[in-house]
């Protein structure tokens, strides 16, 4: 797969949310970010942040759009659930894994009779789990005019390169400091997100520069910038037509022509 353009306004699932938690400000995140970015990611959960301050609110505005909380469902497939020898067991340790985000943030069902219902869930996060600099967003707001953090449309502010990188980058360090679930498949996701925007957008071993918290920034470099690539060598980003083909794009994941 190659990167997608950066979208130019808020697609259609995020500028509905929008609508619904009018007039809160609402930060769009996870894959729904990632989307808006170039990502190719499949959304099978929109997950969007609301300031602290706004969360209960926020969560009171859906249930009064007949939204309906729920509890999340980590359940793999039922046949391959079926295979396994202990069922109850394997669903403790994998809710144990995702103990944090379910602890920590609300989820919802799409109204019976929307057109997403069935097919999409809401995850709503206040931004002390999000970790996204937002403290100067009141002014900004009335401004209505972009920052160096976001591209904003109305109430919606969509998280730039290096925001959601530094976000993402938080939410590992707080999931690795939390003992009680050391290898949690949560903070696999999150390592999982920002390889990704790595690998197809121009995230680069300088993305982090401006950033003041300094485990975010060494942790991706030990990981994704400039450490890693000492140690490593730069990143491998070529395409093959087919897996297993031998054959090439003429373009790496960012869509930038490789040398011939």
């Amino acid at each position: 797969m190659i990167r997608r353009p950066r979208e130019t306004q808020p697609d259609a699932i995020t500028s509905e949310v929008g609508q619904f938690l009018a007039p809160l400000a609402i930060f769009p995140w996870g894959p729904l970010a990632m989307n808006y970015l170039g990502v190719p990611i499949v959304i099978g959960t929109a997950m969007v942040a609301v300031r602290d301050e706004d969360y209960q609110r926020a969560c009171q505005k859906l249930k009064d759009s007949a939204f309906s909380a729920v509890v999340p469902n980590h359940r793999p497939a039922p046949e391959l659930l079926a295979r396994l020898p202990d069922p109850d067991r394997v669903m403790r340790k994998v809710n144990k894994q995702y103990e944090r985000l379910d602890k920590s943030t609300t989820t919802f069902d799409y109204p019976t009779d929307h057109h997403l219902a069935g097919r999409l869930k809401l995850t709503l996060l206040p931004n002390s789990f999000a970790n996204l600099p937002i403290q100067d967003v009141a002014s900004d707001l009335e401004a209505t005019i972009p920052t160096k953090n976001y591209d904003i449309y109305g109430n919606i502010f969509h998280p730039l390169e290096h925001t959601l990188v530094e976000s993402l980058a938080k939410g590992v360090l707080s999931d690795e400091d939390d003992e009680t679930t050391p290898t949690s498949v949560w903070g696999e996701s999150l390592n999982t997100w920002v390889a990704m925007m790595v690998s197809y957008l121009d995230v680069n071993n300088d993305i982090l520069d401006g950033c003041l918290d300094e485990r975010a920034v060494k942790w991706f470099s030990v990981n994704y910038g400039r450490i890693h690539e000492e140690e490593f060598g730069p990143w491998d980003r070529r395409v093959s037509k087919r897996l297993g083909s031998g054959r090439e794009m003429p373009v790496d994941m960012r869509g930038n022509p490789l040398a011939q």
